[in-house]
Protein backbone atom coordinates (compact mmCIF):
# COMPACT_ATOMS: atom_id res chain seq x y z
CA UNK A 1 0.00 0.00 0.00
CA UNK A 2 1.68 3.41 -0.99
CA UNK A 3 -0.02 6.38 0.94
CA UNK A 4 -0.43 9.95 -0.64
CA UNK A 5 -1.17 11.05 2.84
CA UNK A 6 0.87 9.59 5.50
CA UNK A 7 -1.70 7.46 7.53
CA UNK A 8 -1.17 8.02 11.57
CA UNK A 9 -2.72 4.68 12.75
CA UNK A 10 -0.09 2.49 14.65
CA UNK A 11 0.22 -0.74 15.21
CA UNK A 12 -1.99 -1.65 18.28
CA UNK A 13 -1.80 -4.47 21.00
CA UNK A 14 -4.15 -6.72 23.33
CA UNK A 15 -3.48 -9.35 24.90
CA UNK A 16 -5.06 -12.20 22.16
CA UNK A 17 -4.86 -9.74 18.96
CA UNK A 18 -2.43 -7.29 16.92
CA UNK A 19 -4.24 -4.73 15.66
CA UNK A 20 -3.00 -3.43 12.04
CA UNK A 21 -3.45 -1.72 8.49
CA UNK A 22 -5.74 -3.65 6.54
CA UNK A 23 -4.35 -4.50 3.01
CA UNK A 24 -5.24 -6.93 0.04
CA UNK A 25 -3.38 -9.92 1.52
CA UNK A 26 -6.01 -10.06 3.96
CA UNK A 27 -8.64 -10.75 1.34
CA UNK A 28 -8.99 -14.60 2.02
CA UNK A 29 -9.87 -14.28 5.55
CA UNK A 30 -12.49 -11.09 5.34
CA UNK A 31 -14.40 -12.97 2.59
CA UNK A 32 -14.48 -15.96 5.15
CA UNK A 33 -16.76 -14.05 7.32
CA UNK A 34 -18.34 -10.78 4.86
CA UNK A 35 -20.22 -13.65 3.06
CA UNK A 36 -22.24 -15.04 5.92
CA UNK A 37 -25.81 -13.13 6.75
CA UNK A 38 -25.13 -12.64 10.65
CA UNK A 39 -22.16 -10.91 9.63
CA UNK A 40 -23.74 -8.03 7.74
CA UNK A 41 -26.98 -8.42 9.11
CA UNK A 42 -25.99 -4.85 11.08
CA UNK A 43 -23.25 -3.69 8.48
CA UNK A 44 -24.46 -1.16 5.69
CA UNK A 45 -23.84 -3.47 2.41
CA UNK A 46 -24.73 -6.92 1.44
CA UNK A 47 -22.92 -9.93 1.72
CA UNK A 48 -20.08 -10.79 -0.33
CA UNK A 49 -20.88 -13.34 -3.21
CA UNK A 50 -17.31 -13.76 -4.37
CA UNK A 51 -13.29 -12.83 -3.57
CA UNK A 52 -14.02 -10.23 -6.11
CA UNK A 53 -16.46 -8.32 -4.19
CA UNK A 54 -13.96 -8.61 -0.99
CA UNK A 55 -11.13 -6.77 -3.04
CA UNK A 56 -13.04 -4.26 -4.43
CA UNK A 57 -14.37 -4.23 -0.80
CA UNK A 58 -10.84 -3.22 0.84
CA UNK A 59 -9.78 -1.03 -1.75
CA UNK A 60 -13.06 1.38 -1.42
CA UNK A 61 -13.20 1.38 2.42
CA UNK A 62 -9.63 0.36 4.03
CA UNK A 63 -7.21 1.51 1.80
CA UNK A 64 -8.84 4.42 0.19
CA UNK A 65 -9.49 5.63 3.77
CA UNK A 66 -5.94 4.92 4.40
CA UNK A 67 -4.82 6.82 1.81
CA UNK A 68 -6.55 10.05 2.52
CA UNK A 69 -4.73 10.04 5.59
CA UNK A 70 -8.58 8.85 7.74
CA UNK A 71 -7.93 7.04 11.38
CA UNK A 72 -10.58 4.23 10.24
CA UNK A 73 -10.86 0.24 10.67
CA UNK A 74 -7.76 -2.24 11.70
CA UNK A 75 -7.29 -5.44 10.90
CA UNK A 76 -7.70 -7.93 14.33
CA UNK A 77 -4.69 -10.89 13.34
CA UNK A 78 -5.44 -13.79 16.17
CA UNK A 79 -2.10 -14.23 17.64
CA UNK A 80 -2.44 -17.41 17.88
CA UNK A 81 -3.57 -18.59 14.70
CA UNK A 82 -1.84 -15.66 12.71
CA UNK A 83 -4.97 -14.72 11.15
CA UNK A 84 -7.67 -11.81 10.70
CA UNK A 85 -10.59 -12.70 12.07
CA UNK A 86 -12.49 -9.26 11.79
CA UNK A 87 -11.90 -5.59 11.89
CA UNK A 88 -12.11 -2.59 14.41
CA UNK A 89 -12.06 0.94 14.19
CA UNK A 90 -13.50 4.31 14.35
CA UNK A 91 -15.72 4.84 11.07
CA UNK A 92 -13.13 7.22 9.14
CA UNK A 93 -12.67 10.15 11.38
CA UNK A 94 -9.76 13.07 10.45
CA UNK A 95 -6.57 13.09 12.93
CA UNK A 96 -7.94 15.94 14.14
CA UNK A 97 -11.73 14.74 15.28
CA UNK A 98 -13.07 15.40 18.56
CA UNK A 99 -15.57 12.31 18.56
CA UNK A 100 -15.31 8.73 17.05
CA UNK A 101 -17.74 5.87 16.26
CA UNK A 102 -16.82 2.42 16.87
CA UNK A 103 -17.24 -0.45 15.17
CA UNK A 104 -16.38 -4.12 15.30
CA UNK A 105 -16.92 -6.83 13.27
CA UNK A 106 -15.49 -10.19 14.19
CA UNK A 107 -16.10 -13.55 12.07
CA UNK A 108 -18.99 -15.87 13.77
CA UNK A 109 -16.22 -18.69 14.41
CA UNK A 110 -15.07 -16.32 17.39
CA UNK A 111 -18.34 -15.40 18.64
CA UNK A 112 -18.62 -16.26 22.12
CA UNK A 113 -14.78 -15.69 23.40
CA UNK A 114 -15.51 -12.22 24.37
CA UNK A 115 -12.83 -10.67 22.05
CA UNK A 116 -15.52 -7.78 21.58
CA UNK A 117 -15.11 -6.08 24.95
CA UNK A 118 -11.07 -7.02 25.09
CA UNK A 119 -10.82 -5.26 21.54
CA UNK A 120 -13.06 -2.17 22.49
CA UNK A 121 -10.73 -1.56 25.85
CA UNK A 122 -7.83 -0.41 23.85
CA UNK A 123 -9.87 0.93 21.52
CA UNK A 124 -11.00 3.46 24.15
CA UNK A 125 -7.79 4.09 25.38
CA UNK A 126 -6.24 4.62 22.19
CA UNK A 127 -9.35 7.09 21.25
CA UNK A 128 -9.03 9.13 24.18
CA UNK A 129 -5.21 8.72 25.28
CA UNK A 130 -3.36 8.97 21.86
CA UNK A 131 -5.96 10.43 19.43
CA UNK A 132 -7.36 12.84 22.48
CA UNK A 133 -11.00 12.14 21.11
CA UNK A 134 -13.69 14.03 23.47
CA UNK A 135 -16.31 11.85 22.93
CA UNK A 136 -16.51 7.96 21.39
CA UNK A 137 -19.91 6.95 20.47
CA UNK A 138 -21.56 3.66 20.09
CA UNK A 139 -24.18 2.00 17.82
CA UNK A 140 -26.47 -1.03 18.24
CA UNK A 141 -29.66 -2.14 16.91
CA UNK A 142 -32.71 -2.76 19.01
CA UNK A 143 -32.90 -6.48 17.81
CA UNK A 144 -29.26 -7.27 18.80
CA UNK A 145 -29.48 -7.74 22.49
CA UNK A 146 -26.50 -8.73 23.27
CA UNK A 147 -24.77 -5.61 22.18
CA UNK A 148 -25.94 -3.60 24.74
CA UNK A 149 -24.49 -4.92 28.13
CA UNK A 150 -21.13 -5.02 27.27
CA UNK A 151 -20.86 -0.91 26.29
CA UNK A 152 -22.47 -1.06 29.75
CA UNK A 153 -19.72 -2.36 31.49
CA UNK A 154 -17.18 -0.77 29.81
CA UNK A 155 -18.60 2.41 31.09
CA UNK A 156 -20.87 3.98 28.29
CA UNK A 157 -23.84 5.93 29.07
CA UNK A 158 -27.29 5.43 26.87
CA UNK A 159 -27.96 8.64 24.98
CA UNK A 160 -31.14 7.06 23.23
CA UNK A 161 -33.27 6.39 20.89
CA UNK A 162 -32.16 6.97 16.60
CA UNK A 163 -33.19 5.75 13.36
CA UNK A 164 -30.11 4.61 10.85
CA UNK A 165 -31.40 4.82 7.58
CA UNK A 166 -29.47 1.86 5.25
CA UNK A 167 -30.61 1.92 2.08
CA UNK A 168 -28.14 -0.56 1.40
CA UNK A 169 -29.42 -3.44 3.09
CA UNK A 170 -32.86 -3.99 3.70
CA UNK A 171 -33.09 -6.17 6.51
CA UNK A 172 -31.72 -2.86 8.30
CA UNK A 173 -34.01 -0.24 6.40
CA UNK A 174 -35.45 2.05 9.30
CA UNK A 175 -34.42 0.47 12.54
CA UNK A 176 -34.69 1.64 15.78
CA UNK A 177 -30.80 2.06 17.00
CA UNK A 178 -29.61 2.80 20.21
CA UNK A 179 -26.94 5.17 20.82
CA UNK A 180 -24.45 5.03 23.91
CA UNK A 181 -21.41 7.70 24.51
CA UNK A 182 -18.52 8.18 26.98
CA UNK A 183 -16.74 11.29 27.60
CA UNK A 184 -12.56 11.64 27.88
CA UNK A 185 -13.08 13.14 31.27
CA UNK A 186 -15.54 10.03 32.31
CA UNK A 187 -12.78 7.56 30.84
CA UNK A 188 -10.00 8.90 32.60
CA UNK A 189 -12.01 9.48 36.18
CA UNK A 190 -13.15 5.17 35.38
CA UNK A 191 -9.39 4.34 34.57
CA UNK A 192 -8.01 6.49 38.15
CA UNK A 193 -10.50 4.36 39.86
CA UNK A 194 -9.73 0.96 38.37
CA UNK A 195 -6.01 1.63 38.99
CA UNK A 196 -6.48 2.67 42.63
CA UNK A 197 -8.81 -0.64 43.58
CA UNK A 198 -6.06 -2.49 41.90
CA UNK A 199 -3.52 -1.19 43.71
CA UNK A 200 -5.37 -1.34 47.18
CA UNK A 201 -5.98 -4.91 46.32
CA UNK A 202 -2.35 -6.24 45.46
CA UNK A 203 -1.48 -4.23 48.77
CA UNK A 204 -3.72 -6.38 50.44
CA UNK A 205 -2.67 -9.78 49.25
Amino acid sequence: MTNSTPNKMKVLETKRCILRLVTLSDVYDLYEYYKEDSVVKYLPFKKHNSINDTKRFIKLFFLKNYNEGKIGHYAIVLKSENKVIGNVGFNNISPNAKEGEIGICINPKYWGEHLSTELAKEMLRYGFIDLKLKRITAITYEDNKYSRKPLEDLGFSYIGIVNKNDHSNKINKNQVCYKFQMNRKDYIRRMRRIRSMNIKKSKSI
